[in-house]
Protein backbone atom coordinates (compact mmCIF):
# COMPACT_ATOMS: atom_id res chain seq x y z
CA UNK A 1 0.00 0.00 0.00
CA UNK A 2 1.34 3.45 -0.87
CA UNK A 3 1.85 5.77 2.09
CA UNK A 4 -0.61 8.60 2.54
CA UNK A 5 0.86 12.05 2.82
CA UNK A 6 0.93 13.50 6.38
CA UNK A 7 -2.22 15.32 7.34
CA UNK A 8 -0.22 18.46 8.20
CA UNK A 9 0.22 19.05 4.46
CA UNK A 10 -3.52 19.04 4.07
CA UNK A 11 -3.82 22.05 6.34
CA UNK A 12 -2.41 24.11 3.48
CA UNK A 13 -5.66 23.56 1.59
CA UNK A 14 -8.79 25.20 2.96
CA UNK A 15 -11.68 22.88 3.77
CA UNK A 16 -15.15 23.95 2.73
CA UNK A 17 -17.18 25.57 5.55
CA UNK A 18 -20.45 24.28 4.12
CA UNK A 19 -22.21 22.03 6.60
CA UNK A 20 -22.87 18.42 5.62
CA UNK A 21 -26.45 17.16 5.71
CA UNK A 22 -26.89 14.17 7.99
CA UNK A 23 -24.26 11.79 6.59
CA UNK A 24 -20.65 11.75 7.67
CA UNK A 25 -18.05 12.79 5.13
CA UNK A 26 -14.67 14.48 5.21
CA UNK A 27 -13.21 16.59 2.48
CA UNK A 28 -9.96 15.33 0.97
CA UNK A 29 -7.63 15.82 -1.96
CA UNK A 30 -6.78 12.61 -3.82
CA UNK A 31 -3.47 12.85 -5.68
CA UNK A 32 -2.82 10.47 -8.58
CA UNK A 33 0.37 12.15 -9.72
CA UNK A 34 1.73 15.68 -9.58
CA UNK A 35 -0.44 16.84 -12.46
CA UNK A 36 -3.63 14.98 -11.59
CA UNK A 37 -5.64 15.30 -8.41
CA UNK A 38 -9.27 15.62 -7.42
CA UNK A 39 -11.29 16.99 -4.55
CA UNK A 40 -13.59 14.41 -2.96
CA UNK A 41 -15.65 13.81 0.19
CA UNK A 42 -14.77 10.53 1.91
CA UNK A 43 -17.58 8.84 3.82
CA UNK A 44 -15.92 5.60 4.91
CA UNK A 45 -12.59 3.84 4.63
CA UNK A 46 -10.74 0.65 5.44
CA UNK A 47 -7.12 -0.36 4.99
CA UNK A 48 -7.84 -1.44 1.41
CA UNK A 49 -10.49 0.91 -0.01
CA UNK A 50 -12.50 4.05 0.60
CA UNK A 51 -16.03 5.22 -0.17
CA UNK A 52 -16.37 8.76 -1.50
CA UNK A 53 -18.53 11.31 -3.25
CA UNK A 54 -17.29 13.51 -6.05
CA UNK A 55 -19.22 16.52 -4.75
CA UNK A 56 -20.17 17.61 -1.25
CA UNK A 57 -23.87 17.12 -1.92
CA UNK A 58 -23.36 14.15 -4.23
CA UNK A 59 -25.86 11.30 -4.25
CA UNK A 60 -23.95 8.54 -5.99
CA UNK A 61 -20.96 7.17 -4.09
CA UNK A 62 -17.89 5.46 -5.50
CA UNK A 63 -15.37 3.00 -4.10
CA UNK A 64 -11.69 3.00 -4.86
CA UNK A 65 -8.68 1.04 -3.69
CA UNK A 66 -6.41 2.82 -1.24
CA UNK A 67 -3.38 1.92 -3.34
CA UNK A 68 -4.66 3.55 -6.56
CA UNK A 69 -3.77 7.18 -5.74
CA UNK A 70 -0.30 8.29 -4.71
CA UNK A 71 -1.69 10.15 -1.73
CA UNK A 72 -4.82 11.18 0.10
CA UNK A 73 -4.75 14.51 1.90
CA UNK A 74 -7.44 14.71 4.56
CA UNK A 75 -8.55 18.30 5.07
CA UNK A 76 -8.21 19.53 8.62
CA UNK A 77 -11.68 19.95 10.18
CA UNK A 78 -12.46 23.34 11.68
CA UNK A 79 -13.22 21.71 15.04
CA UNK A 80 -9.79 20.06 15.08
CA UNK A 81 -8.08 23.34 14.19
CA UNK A 82 -9.91 25.10 17.03
CA UNK A 83 -8.96 22.39 19.54
CA UNK A 84 -5.32 22.51 18.44
CA UNK A 85 -5.25 26.27 18.88
CA UNK A 86 -6.50 25.82 22.44
CA UNK A 87 -3.87 23.14 23.02
CA UNK A 88 -1.04 25.30 21.71
CA UNK A 89 -2.35 28.16 23.83
CA UNK A 90 -2.07 25.89 26.92
CA UNK A 91 -5.83 25.87 27.50
CA UNK A 92 -5.94 22.14 28.04
CA UNK A 93 -9.44 21.79 29.47
CA UNK A 94 -10.96 23.54 26.47
CA UNK A 95 -8.72 21.65 24.05
CA UNK A 96 -9.71 18.33 25.61
CA UNK A 97 -13.39 19.00 25.05
CA UNK A 98 -12.76 19.93 21.43
CA UNK A 99 -10.61 16.88 20.73
CA UNK A 100 -13.21 14.58 22.27
CA UNK A 101 -15.85 15.90 19.86
CA UNK A 102 -13.55 15.35 16.86
CA UNK A 103 -12.67 11.89 18.12
CA UNK A 104 -16.29 10.77 17.94
CA UNK A 105 -17.31 12.59 14.77
CA UNK A 106 -14.47 11.34 12.54
CA UNK A 107 -14.19 7.76 13.76
CA UNK A 108 -15.37 6.31 10.44
CA UNK A 109 -11.93 7.00 8.95
CA UNK A 110 -9.94 5.50 11.81
CA UNK A 111 -8.08 3.11 9.49
CA UNK A 112 -6.61 5.89 7.36
CA UNK A 113 -3.12 7.11 8.31
CA UNK A 114 -3.18 10.41 10.19
CA UNK A 115 -6.96 10.42 10.43
CA UNK A 116 -8.32 13.14 12.68
CA UNK A 117 -10.17 10.80 15.03
CA UNK A 118 -6.93 9.07 16.04
CA UNK A 119 -5.04 12.36 16.14
CA UNK A 120 -7.74 13.84 18.37
CA UNK A 121 -7.56 10.81 20.66
CA UNK A 122 -3.79 11.22 20.90
CA UNK A 123 -4.00 14.90 21.78
CA UNK A 124 -6.78 14.18 24.26
CA UNK A 125 -4.31 11.97 26.09
CA UNK A 126 -1.72 14.73 25.94
CA UNK A 127 -4.25 17.13 27.50
CA UNK A 128 -4.93 14.65 30.31
CA UNK A 129 -1.20 14.22 30.91
CA UNK A 130 -0.61 17.95 31.10
CA UNK A 131 -3.61 18.34 33.42
CA UNK A 132 -2.19 15.66 35.74
CA UNK A 133 -5.27 13.46 35.37
CA UNK A 134 -3.29 10.25 35.11
CA UNK A 135 -6.20 7.98 36.03
CA UNK A 136 -8.17 9.28 33.07
CA UNK A 137 -5.08 9.03 30.89
CA UNK A 138 -4.79 5.36 31.75
CA UNK A 139 -8.41 4.76 30.71
CA UNK A 140 -7.99 6.76 27.50
CA UNK A 141 -4.92 4.72 26.61
CA UNK A 142 -6.87 1.50 27.14
CA UNK A 143 -9.52 2.82 24.71
CA UNK A 144 -6.87 3.75 22.13
CA UNK A 145 -7.26 1.02 19.53
CA UNK A 146 -4.50 -0.73 17.55
CA UNK A 147 -5.84 0.99 14.42
CA UNK A 148 -5.41 4.33 16.20
CA UNK A 149 -1.78 3.66 16.99
CA UNK A 150 -1.06 2.25 13.55
CA UNK A 151 -2.50 5.37 11.96
CA UNK A 152 -0.03 7.70 13.68
CA UNK A 153 2.87 8.21 11.29
CA UNK A 154 5.19 10.42 13.32
CA UNK A 155 7.92 8.99 15.50
CA UNK A 156 7.34 11.41 18.38
CA UNK A 157 3.72 10.25 18.64
CA UNK A 158 4.68 6.59 18.83
CA UNK A 159 7.32 7.38 21.46
CA UNK A 160 4.85 9.39 23.51
CA UNK A 161 2.51 6.42 23.63
CA UNK A 162 5.39 4.37 25.03
CA UNK A 163 5.94 7.03 27.69
CA UNK A 164 2.35 6.67 28.92
CA UNK A 165 3.31 3.39 30.61
CA UNK A 166 5.67 5.42 32.80
CA UNK A 167 2.88 7.84 33.68
CA UNK A 168 0.65 4.89 34.48
CA UNK A 169 3.28 3.66 36.92
CA UNK A 170 3.31 7.14 38.50
CA UNK A 171 -0.47 6.93 38.92
CA UNK A 172 -0.04 3.50 40.57
CA UNK A 173 2.83 4.83 42.74
CA UNK A 174 4.91 1.88 41.57
CA UNK A 175 8.12 3.80 42.18
CA UNK A 176 10.64 1.08 41.39
CA UNK A 177 8.95 0.58 38.03
CA UNK A 178 8.86 4.33 37.41
CA UNK A 179 12.58 4.53 38.12
CA UNK A 180 13.34 1.65 35.75
CA UNK A 181 11.17 3.00 32.93
CA UNK A 182 12.42 6.57 33.28
CA UNK A 183 16.08 5.54 33.26
CA UNK A 184 15.44 3.38 30.22
CA UNK A 185 13.95 6.30 28.32
CA UNK A 186 16.78 8.62 29.35
CA UNK A 187 19.30 6.22 27.86
CA UNK A 188 17.78 6.98 24.46
CA UNK A 189 19.92 9.83 23.15
CA UNK A 190 17.46 10.48 20.34
CA UNK A 191 14.58 11.21 22.71
CA UNK A 192 13.20 14.73 22.02
CA UNK A 193 13.81 17.29 24.75
CA UNK A 194 10.19 17.53 25.89
CA UNK A 195 10.04 13.76 26.30
CA UNK A 196 13.36 13.70 28.17
CA UNK A 197 11.79 16.30 30.46
CA UNK A 198 8.93 13.90 31.20
CA UNK A 199 11.32 11.05 31.96
CA UNK A 200 13.44 13.29 34.19
CA UNK A 201 10.41 14.50 36.12
CA UNK A 202 9.06 10.99 36.66
CA UNK A 203 12.53 9.84 37.74
CA UNK A 204 12.64 12.68 40.25
CA UNK A 205 9.23 11.70 41.63
CA UNK A 206 10.29 8.07 41.98
CA UNK A 207 13.61 8.80 43.67
CA UNK A 208 12.00 11.30 46.03
CA UNK A 209 9.38 8.71 47.01
CA UNK A 210 12.16 6.16 47.49
CA UNK A 211 13.85 8.58 49.93
CA UNK A 212 16.81 9.38 47.67
CA UNK A 213 16.52 13.17 47.62
CA UNK A 214 19.90 14.08 46.14
CA UNK A 215 19.36 11.71 43.22
CA UNK A 216 15.83 13.08 42.85
CA UNK A 217 17.29 16.56 42.38
CA UNK A 218 19.26 15.28 39.40
CA UNK A 219 16.07 13.93 37.86
CA UNK A 220 14.19 17.17 38.40
CA UNK A 221 17.13 19.09 36.94
CA UNK A 222 16.74 17.07 33.72
CA UNK A 223 13.05 17.95 33.68
CA UNK A 224 13.52 21.71 33.61
CA UNK A 225 16.67 21.84 31.48
CA UNK A 226 16.10 19.13 28.83
CA UNK A 227 14.25 21.49 26.49
CA UNK A 228 15.11 24.81 28.13
CA UNK A 229 11.89 24.74 30.15
CA UNK A 230 9.60 24.55 27.11
CA UNK A 231 7.75 21.62 28.73
CA UNK A 232 5.94 24.13 30.88
CA UNK A 233 3.97 21.75 33.09
CA UNK A 234 6.68 19.28 34.10
CA UNK A 235 9.34 22.01 34.17
CA UNK A 236 7.39 24.09 36.68
CA UNK A 237 6.50 21.07 38.84
CA UNK A 238 10.08 19.82 38.78
CA UNK A 239 11.39 23.22 39.82
CA UNK A 240 8.90 23.46 42.70
CA UNK A 241 9.75 19.96 43.92
CA UNK A 242 13.46 20.73 43.69
CA UNK A 243 13.17 23.83 45.82
CA UNK A 244 11.17 21.96 48.45
CA UNK A 245 13.78 19.19 48.58
CA UNK A 246 16.58 21.70 48.99
CA UNK A 247 14.77 23.32 51.89
CA UNK A 248 14.41 19.93 53.63
CA UNK A 249 18.16 19.29 53.40
CA UNK A 250 19.76 19.60 56.88
CA UNK A 251 22.87 21.15 55.33
CA UNK A 252 20.76 23.82 53.62
CA UNK A 253 18.82 24.49 56.81
CA UNK A 254 22.09 25.15 58.65
CA UNK A 255 23.42 27.32 55.82
CA UNK A 256 20.25 29.43 55.86
CA UNK A 257 20.57 30.09 59.58
CA UNK A 258 24.08 31.50 59.30
CA UNK A 259 23.74 33.15 55.91
CA UNK A 260 25.14 36.69 55.99
CA UNK A 261 26.67 36.26 59.45
CA UNK A 262 30.25 35.77 60.53
CA UNK A 263 29.51 32.06 60.88
CA UNK A 264 28.69 31.66 57.19
CA UNK A 265 30.99 29.30 55.33
CA UNK A 266 30.84 30.06 51.59
CA UNK A 267 32.64 26.79 50.88
CA UNK A 268 30.27 24.53 52.80
CA UNK A 269 28.08 21.92 51.13
CA UNK A 270 24.99 23.56 52.58
CA UNK A 271 25.92 26.98 51.23
CA UNK A 272 26.48 25.54 47.75
CA UNK A 273 23.10 23.78 47.77
CA UNK A 274 21.38 26.88 49.11
CA UNK A 275 22.70 28.88 46.18
CA UNK A 276 21.59 26.12 43.80
CA UNK A 277 18.10 26.38 45.26
CA UNK A 278 18.21 30.16 44.86
CA UNK A 279 19.24 29.76 41.21
CA UNK A 280 16.28 27.46 40.59
CA UNK A 281 13.99 29.99 42.30
CA UNK A 282 15.20 32.82 40.09
CA UNK A 283 14.79 30.64 37.00
CA UNK A 284 11.27 29.79 38.14
CA UNK A 285 10.38 33.46 38.55
CA UNK A 286 11.93 34.37 35.20
CA UNK A 287 10.50 31.57 33.06
CA UNK A 288 9.57 28.20 34.49
CA UNK A 289 6.69 29.41 36.65
CA UNK A 290 4.73 30.79 33.68
CA UNK A 291 4.12 34.01 35.58
CA UNK A 292 3.31 32.35 38.91
CA UNK A 293 4.84 33.83 42.04
CA UNK A 294 6.71 31.81 44.64
CA UNK A 295 5.01 31.71 48.01
CA UNK A 296 5.86 30.83 51.58
CA UNK A 297 9.39 29.69 52.29
CA UNK A 298 10.11 29.34 48.58
CA UNK A 299 9.61 33.09 48.10
CA UNK A 300 12.70 33.76 50.24
CA UNK A 301 15.03 31.68 48.11
CA UNK A 302 16.01 34.25 45.44
CA UNK A 303 17.75 36.41 48.04
CA UNK A 304 20.33 33.66 48.55
CA UNK A 305 21.41 33.75 44.90
CA UNK A 306 25.07 34.32 44.19
CA UNK A 307 25.72 37.92 43.20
Amino acid sequence: MKALFPVSLAALVLASPVARAQRFQQEAIVVYHEDKFERVWIADASKTQYLYYETEAGVDSKRQGISKPQAIWLMEPAAYTAAMEQFQGRHYEEALKGFQVVREEYQALIELPDNHSSLAAFYSMECLRKLGRYDELEKALADFQPDDRNSLTREFQQKQIELYAMWGAVQAKSWERVESLAKGHLENNKLPGYQRAQAGYCLGLALEALNRPLEALDGYNIAFTADAGASEVVAALAAENSMKLYLQDPEVIRAKKVFGTSDENPNSVGNARLREAAAVAKLYEAALGNGAKLSGELAELPKFAKE
